[in-house]
């Protein structure tokens, strides 16, 4: 846990940090996550969170990206996404290992070109925001084996950061409980 909390003292003062956190479930990758946006300089500024795990991939790429009025069958009024709603802020993506290589894709591309479109839209929205993704997945064994994009692991796994098992720190049970 100290090399999570030096990660987490060298982040203070970076601007757009990307960072990936992994580890088992329950060991607090989003704890980590909000401490680097309120300790950050973007903390006065929203936290958007997506847990992929639990949104179809569909609904993923609305939530994201947002999408025009008219853009498919129930899209009966335009909608920003999170990265819009983010406005200089962070984006956590819980549970990323969950995305389609579909999803991948269009998030890869959104974060290599800092600029994405709503579903159905036709003009770039500017991506102003920090990055942190969280998986308990092994990304490396995932990419090997065809599951997740390399390129896309490649470009979130700037700062990682691998929260240890909790049964090597059972004093933190306890207060990531309550």
């Amino acid at each position: 846990m100290l090399k999570v909390f030096d990660t987490l003292k060298r982040l203070e003062n970076v601007d757009a940090p990307t960072v990936l956190i992994t580890g088992e479930s329950g060991t607090g990758k989003d704890l980590v996550a909000q401490a680097i946006h309120a300790r950050g300089p973007r903390k006065a500024k929203p936290f958007m969170e997506i847990d992929c795990a639990a949104m179809q991939e569909a609904l993923i790429e609305s939530e994201l990206f947002g999408h025009e009025k008219g853009s498919f069958t129930d899209a009966r009024q335009s909608k920003k996404g999170l990265f819009e709603v983010a406005g200089g802020g962070v984006i956590f993506l819980d549970e990323l290992a969950e995305m389609t290589p579909a999803t991948q894709a269009k998030l890869l591309r959104a974060i290599e070109n800092r600029k994405f479109r709503r579903i159905g839209g036709v003009i770039d929205i500017r991506l102003d925001a920090a990055i942190i993704a969280a998986t308990n997945r092994d990304l490396k064994t995932e990419v090997k084996e065809g599951r997740f994009r390399e390129d896309l692991f490649f470009r979130l796994n700037v700062v990682p950061i691998d929260m240890p098992p909790l049964r090597r720190r059972v004093v933190d049970i306890e207060p990531i409980a309550l």
